[in-house]
């Protein structure tokens, strides 16, 4: 018997891959029902995977996403997107190679599982903690819930996710029962995590969008940035694809107690004399109109009130009234809206967990432990993270796929 722990996506896909084999397969899962954190994945629509190059795959993720290696051999995000074809999903591939539902419903995701998951007779319980992973002589031999029923087992795949969405349960079961069996767990933090600023000037523009902009962060001497993209102002500082990139590196820096600054650049195409000549040129030598309405062809109005406010500009003056140095003030804003970076960053708030179960202390070929003979990882609790964009479900449903084959080869012998 193989035993699953956890129902998100690593855990479903090991299962199916398990069942696949006709082996018997128990698929444990402590809500009600399976998927709970999937649901939430992509907005609520659900980030598959990614269309990148599957060689390139690799270059999406953490110092250790070398660990991966052979998991994206085994299954990468084109055996993924053709997995979900060949069961009826249609899927749309979106801007950066974001690869969605057309439906746009995360639920038409799970569904599919669902279904696999019954057409395969997976066992599946619901509402059941698993309290206890049974080892003699340091190979698995089965599993003991919180409930006192027992499971023999030959094998055993830990899919537990992380800390972060506590709301759907993911609590940290798995990586204490790692722990408890030996294992190393890298310390947990937030990863693709919005922002706080420490300004009152974000919740001024919450819900306000930029587009195309570029942000850099610095502290002392280093600095990270990123290509364009967008960016919104959340109540109490920023998020959307271009901050969650980069929010790795600058929970790291919080962490270790750096100060950590922020500029946002509205016109990264243009150096600042270049921004200041284009403002020139906007400018009317004459007539009423508002600088606010000329800024409007460069920012939203509620970031243009607070351009005018920062270089002491008048909110009412026109246009033609600008001097050279109002003009230089704004441009400079233009060019480096900055900020100080708030130190504190929540892991409730966090889309992924970054840390886990170190991968030093399993076999990246098999996703097995090192420590404990016949115990497997997949998913979320495993020390691997990667960009936003769909790269983090890649990771579950290839460790998922790759554990249950490493289990099929190895019964088959």
């Amino acid at each position: 018997m193989i035993v699953i722990i956890g129902a998100g996506p690593a855990g479903i896909m090991a299962a199916i891959n398990a069942a696949s084999n006709r082996d018997e397969v128990v698929l444990i899962e402590k809500n009600e029902y399976l998927g709970r954190k999937l649901l939430l994945t992509g907005g609520g629509r659900c980030n598959l995977t990614n269309t990148c190059k599957s060689e390139d795959l690799t270059h999406h993720f953490s110092k250790t996403g070398s660990f991966l290696r052979d998991a994206f051999k085994a299954f990468n995000n084109e055996d993924l997107i053709s997995f979900f074809a060949d069961r009826g999903l249609m899927i749309k591939v979106e801007e950066n190679g974001r690869v969605f539902p057309v439906t746009d419903k995360a639920s038409s995701v799970l569904n599919v599982l669902d279904a696999e998951l019954k057409k395969l007779k997976v066992e599946v319980l619901v509402k059941t903690s698993v309290k206890k992973i049974n080892v003699l002589q340091g190979a698995v031999k089965g599993v003991l819930c919180e409930d006192g029923t027992m499971f023999t087992a030959d094998k055993v795949i830990i899919a537990t996710g992380g800390l972060s969405y506590k709301v759907t349960g993911s609590t940290g079961d798995g990586m204490k029962l790692a722990e408890k069996l030996g294992h190393r767990i890298v310390p947990l933090r937030p990863g693709l995590v919005a922002l706080a600023l420490a300004s009152t000037i974000p919740k001024r523009l919450e819900g306000v969008s930029l587009n195309d902009v570029k942000l850099i962060f610095r502290t002392g001497k280093k600095k990270i940035s990123a290509e364009k993209g967008s960016i919104i102002f959340t109540k109490h500082g920023i998020s959307g694809p271009v901050t969650l990139s980069l929010s790795s590196q600058v929970v790291d820096w919080i962490n270790e107690g750096e100060k950590v600054s922020l500029e946002i650049d509205m016109m990264p195409m243009l150096d600042l004399n270049e921004t200041e000549m284009t403002l020139a040129r906007k400018m009317p030598k004459s007539g009423e109109k508002s600088l606010k309405n000329i800024l409007r062809e460069f920012v939203p109005i509620r970031v243009s009130e607070i351009f005018l406010e920062l270089a002491k500009i008048p909110q009412r003056k026109k246009a033609n009234q600008l001097t050279l140095k109002e003009r230089r003030s704004v441009a400079i804003l233009l060019k480096g809206l900055k900020f100080d970076v708030a130190n504190s960053v929540s892991l409730k708030k966090a889309q992924i967990t970054r840390g886990g179960v170190s991968t030093k202390d399993m076999n990246p070929k098999t996703m097995e432990s090192k420590i404990i003979n016949n115990l497997y990882f997949a998913g979320e609790i495993i020390d691997v993270d990667g960009d936003t964009g769909g790269y983090n479900l890649q990771i579950a449903f290839s460790t998922g796929w790759l554990a249950a084959e490493s289990i099929i080869k190895n019964l088959s012998r």
